[in-house]
């Protein structure tokens, strides 16, 4: 016989507030949209205010700060001079600053070769990229995917898992319900009713039959339609965003200059507004005389301009520290160039500053840095390596750098097979790969096969 009764339960369950989840918003935005952020701030919450010395100063001296602005294009200044005590420094050559819109299964990649992925894994998650369509979503089903490469059913589910917690947020969910299941857990939220309403009444979700829904769950229509708006708020098509293939122009987010003390570290806050809080709310919200529900308003906006200036304030921090950690790291890369370039993870630059790995990931997330051989997103700085000769791993980046050259330098009537460039690499360079590895980085070069790349005079 069945027994109802009332139990307690103690547990421990991680939820973002929505300032926290404001704070790890700014931290992805490039420098663009955290402008345009700071703006619609500005609009929604009259206490936050543009500092009116830096609007009047902007006033007052457009004329002079035309022709600075132009005279630091000229000379190659650097954009903080008046911090720098207008010294003349060594700048990023403009005419970098352009990149091809990037692909997702290059950006999975990536991800999956800065993260805890062990080898066979790596492997493995290759087969999934490779049946991610241009929306996000795993097109084929793990048992067709199982039978073309021989991977066992369960290997591919546990990849998958991992996968599903890469970005963006959706990405490798089978359909729209798993799809919308990944970005709600990965919130931190715990809805009862809204897992209920997923899980168990998608169906009648979808045709918008909110009563019979509230009806079968046992809850108001009200709450239904609340549902109904967060699961609006999540991306239906999560890999929407890296399907064009136009030109994009960027400005970096970070400088970094070359000194008689070695390399500076500075932030491109061009355009960014300081904000301060307005003092007549301020006094208000003090004021005796105001009712209630006024008092409470201002108390609570007050909050969030609080709130919002300090995320400002960390995510500026976070961006330099981490800015800095990848010029320490990658100190002869800066000095000499790609070939350069030492394999990094995310863990290393977490543990070197003291935060999360997720934390890096996403504030190297759509940020540029201008260097002295041109402007390269963050997440090009972190990349795995392939063993040499000497001991000391290689970075992939500088590899695929000396495949490129190697390849530019062949006869074309007789261009070099995948297992000569293994042995050059080899004798040339003390580099050991595997012949699988250059046709892998071939591709991912968008370089031809030796059969396509034969020029017939």
């Amino acid at each position: 016989m069945l027994e109802l009764k009332q139990t307690q339960k103690l547990a421990q369950q991680l939820v973002l507030t929505p300032q926290l989840q404001q704070a790890i918003r700014l931290l992805q935005l490039s420098q663009m949209e955290l402008i345009e952020a700071i703006e619609q701030e500005i609009k929604e919450n009259p206490v936050l205010e543009i500092e009116e010395e830096e609007a009047a100063a902007s006033a007052e001296q457009a004329e002079t700060q035309k022709k600075e602005e132009i005279a630091e294009w000229l000379d190659r200044f650097s954009p903080s001079e008046d911090f720098l005590g207008r010294e003349e420094k060594d700048y990023p050559d403009y005419e970098n600053i352009v990149k091809k819109a990037g692909d997702l299964r290059d950006y999975l990649r990536w991800q999956v070769g800065v993260s805890e992925f062990s080898r066979e894994e790596r492997v493995w998650a290759e087969w999934i990229f490779e049946n991610i369509d241009d929306n996000g979503y795993l097109a084929s089903p793990l048992e067709e995917i199982s039978e073309a490469s021989g991977i066992a059913v369960e290997y591919l589910e546990t990849v998958l898992r991992k996968v599903q917690k890469l970005e963006p947020s959706g990405v490798g969910a089978r359909d729209l319900k798993e799809c919308i299941l990944i970005q709600y857990r990965e919130k931190g939220e715990n809805d009862p009713v809204f897992e209920a309403v997923i899980n168990s009444y998608f169906e009648l979700f979808r045709k918008m039959d909110l009563r019979e829904i509230a009806k079968k769950v046992g809850c108001p229509v009200e709450k239904i339609r609340e549902i109904f708006e967060k699961i609006k708020s999540f991306d239906p098509k999560p890999g929407r965003n890296f399907e064009s293939e136009q030109t994009i122009y960027v400005v970096p987010d970070v400088y970094v200059i070359k000194t008689e003390d070695g390399f500076d570290v500075f932030l491109n806050d061009e355009g960014i507004p300081e904000l301060k809080m307005n003092r007549y709310y301020v006094n208000l919200h003090g004021d005796e005389k105001l009712n209630g529900d006024a008092r409470d308003y201002i108390k609570k906006k007050i909050k969030q301009a609080e709130w919002f200036m300090k995320s400002l304030e960390q995510r500026h921090k976070t961006l330099y520290l981490v800015s800095k950690s990848i010029v320490d790291f990658q100190q002869e890369f800066f000095e000499k160039g790609v070939r350069c370039l030492k394999p990094l993870i995310l863990k290393d630059v977490a543990h070197y500053i003291g935060v999360h790995e997720s934390t890096v990931s996403r504030i190297t997330t759509n940020k540029y840095m201008g260097t002295p051989f041109g402007v390269y997103e963050m997440k090009f700085f972190f990349t795995t390596g392939v063993g040499s000769d000497f001991g000391e791993a290689v970075s992939t980046n500088a590899v695929m750098d000396l495949i490129t050259e190697i390849i530019s330098g062949e006869d074309r009537k007789n261009p070099l097979k995948d297992e000569e460039i293994v042995a050059l690499l080899k004798n040339q360079h003390n580099i050991n790969i595997a012949r699988r590895t250059v046709a892998k980085y071939r591709e991912v070069l968008h370089i031809q096969s030796s059969r396509e790349r034969r020029r017939l005079d």
